[in-house]
C-alpha cells in the first residue's frame, strides 16, 4: 500500500459521517423503527406503533444542522429524536403529514421557520 493510500485511508475513517451514513428510519403501516447504521451509540435504536403517537414537533436547527422530528408516545417516559437528515427521514415526515399527525397548517409554518422554533401538534396548551 503507498503512503498515499494510507493517508487517504486514515483521513476517511476519522471524516464525519453524514446522518444518512449513521441513522436510519424505516415504517410500514403499524410501526416505525429507528436504527443505528454505524457509529452511535445503541440508545438510537427504537422502535414505536403509529397508533402510540401522542403528539409530534418539528424543531428547525437552522442551516448547519438537520431539523429534526421529537415524537412523545403514549407510555414512555422520553421523547423520541429523529434527524430529519437521517437516512428515510424526508419519506419519514411525510408519512408523519399524511397521517395527520401534523396538519397542514402546522407544517408549514415549521418548514418556513428559520428562527430555531419548535412547532407541535397538538400544541401544548391543549394539555391544560
Amino acid at each position: 500500500m503507498s503512503i498515499f493510500s494510507s493517508i487517504k485511508k486514515w483521513l476517511e475513517l476519522r471524516r464525519p459521517r453524514k446522518l444518512d451514513e449513521l441513522l436510519a428510519i424505516e415504517f410500514d403501516d403499524e410501526e416505525v423503527r429507528i436504527r443505528v447504521l454505524e457509529r452511535l451509540e445503541p440508545g438510537w435504536n427504537q422502535s414505536f406503533r403509529w397508533g402510540d403517537v401522542k403528539r409530534v414537533c418539528f424543531k428547525d436547527e437552522g442551516l448547519y444542522s438537520s431539523d429534526i422530528v421529537i415524537i412523545a408516545v403514549y407510555g414512555r417516559e422520553n421523547n423520541i429524536v429523529i434527524p430529519t437528515e437521517a437516512r428515510g427521514g424526508s419519506d419519514f415526515f411525510g408519512a408523519i403529514c399524511d397521517r395527520g399527525l401534523l396538519p397542514e397548517n402546522v407544517w408549514r409554518k415549521a418548514m418556513g421557520d428559520t428562527s430555531g422554533g419548535t412547532h407541535c401538534w397538538p400544541p401544548y396548551d391543549n394539555d391544560r
